[in-house]
């Protein structure tokens, strides 16, 4: 025992290198194998939707401001590795396809992986890609079993449209804006920062909450949950109430679209529809009980209805809401008030159709009740937060709206 002791002491770095070449990273042995020094290359920023994986910057410390650890003092670094980025040095990398560039850190009793803050790149001025920007707003162009006026209605009439779970229970929708961020609203995850991401999981291509279609649905964890600073969840009035849930699934990918998963268009910033414009909204939410009138009852199935855009000036009138109303929400309602947004829609979309395309233009916050007289849904205005989305997404050309027509 004590003689292979000393043969392995006495042996060179270079053979129990060799010893371990088959052995995969993840098991974290200190092998180290001379390699050339791995120079950063020009990609010092994360473009537009981007997981990373090109990421060549020297950003050395994690979103939490640990130290990163030599990615050459963890495992072997072979050719695969270099090709990955990896070498003797503790730049942030994503060699594995995650949600981000990562790094190895020191935790208590052993080494942990820590994402890190990488900055975005500035917009460029060419036309967005095909697979976000160019197909946004596009429903599914199979037939569909569409029934407007608040009935049950296939996940391909709103294929933007996501569920979000906590653990097994249905909480909120959201909307897909980017094939990696969904938008939602801020009073969905009630334990603001304290709010444990992981607890969460969002679905596309669901027609039912209790049911699940496997040749539909994609689910996805919640890699990063932003809710905008300004909400207060003490207020009564919902201001600021949006949210952002960036996804990726158990391989490190995003949404791939499908007829039954596609993103939704942004307008520009500031800009709105005519008051009086009819739009869409979906979601799983309360419907009415038949069977005990005057009562709801949560639908599970997706369902979409059109309700008219409101003027504030109606909104703030004093038998409707008065003074609740702030300048970054707007209300909309069916002219019979039959038809309405209720509790389970939270954080689901407002579409308004515009040349072919759907156009997120409101988020599903709050309202005095369901298809109350003289009560209409409350929606977060979106084309407030351009700035604030782009800014958190770094999805900087796809805010500015580019894809609404222009007047000439």
């Amino acid at each position: 025992m004590w003689l292979l002791i000393t043969v392995l002491m006495t042996c060179s770095l270079h053979e129990v290198a060799e010893s371990y070449k088959q052995m995969h990273w993840s098991h974290m042995k200190n092998v180290i194998e001379p390699v050339k020094e791995v120079q950063p290359r020009d990609v010092q920023c994360l473009a537009k939707g981007s997981n990373g994986n090109e990421y060549r910057g020297t950003i050395s410390v994690t979103s939490q401001g640990q130290r990163c650890l030599y990615w050459d003092q963890i495992q072997h670094i072979g050719e695969k590795a270099v090709s990955q980025g990896l070498g003797s040095h503790n730049y942030c990398r994503n060699p594995d396809n995650s949600s981000g560039p990562w790094c190895w850190v020191r935790g208590r009793a052993r080494k942990v992986r820590r994402f890190c803050d990488i900055p975005q790149c500035e917009a460029k001025t060419e036309l967005p890609s095909q697979d976000t920007e160019m197909t946004c707003g596009e429903r599914s162009p199979k037939k569909i079993f569409k029934i407007i006026g608040g009935l049950r209605a296939s996940i391909e009439s709103q294929p933007w449209l996501a569920s979000i779970f906590k653990k097994d229970l249905f909480i909120c929708g959201g909307t897909l804006i980017a094939p990696c961020w969904v938008l939602s609203a801020a009073h969905c995850f009630p334990r603001g920062k304290r709010t444990r991401k992981e607890q969460y999981s969002v679905y596309l291509g669901k027609d039912a909450t209790n049911a699940t279609y496997m040749g539909k649905e994609q689910k996805f964890e919640v890699a990063k949950l932003v809710l905008h600073q300004d909400f207060d969840y003490a207020a009564e009035d919902f201001n600021n109430d949006i949210a952002l849930l960036q996804i990726v699934d158990n391989n490190g990918q995003c949404a791939q679209k499908t007829p039954s998963a596609r993103t939704a268009c942004l307008p520009p910033a500031q800009h709105m529809p005519p008051y009086g414009s009819f739009c869409h909204i979906a979601g799983y939410g309360h419907e009415r009980n038949d069977e005990i009138p005057g009562t709801f009852r949560y639908s599970r199935y997706m369902k979409e209805t059109q309700v008219q855009i409101l003027s504030p000036i109606v909104c703030k009138r004093k038998d409707y809401y008065g003074n609740k109303v702030t300048e970054n929400q707007f209300c909309a309602a069916s002219q019979k008030w039959t038809e309405d947004a209720c509790h389970g829609d939270s954080g689901g979309p407002l579409l308004c159709e515009v040349k072919g395309r759907m156009f997120l233009f409101g988020v599903i916050s709050w309202g005095d009740g369901c298809a109350t007289k003289f009560k209409p849904g409350v929606y977060t205005k979106i084309t407030n937060y351009n700035n604030w989305i782009a800014k958190e997404t770094g999805l900087l050309t796809f805010t500015k709206g580019i894809m609404y027509p222009r007047k000439d």
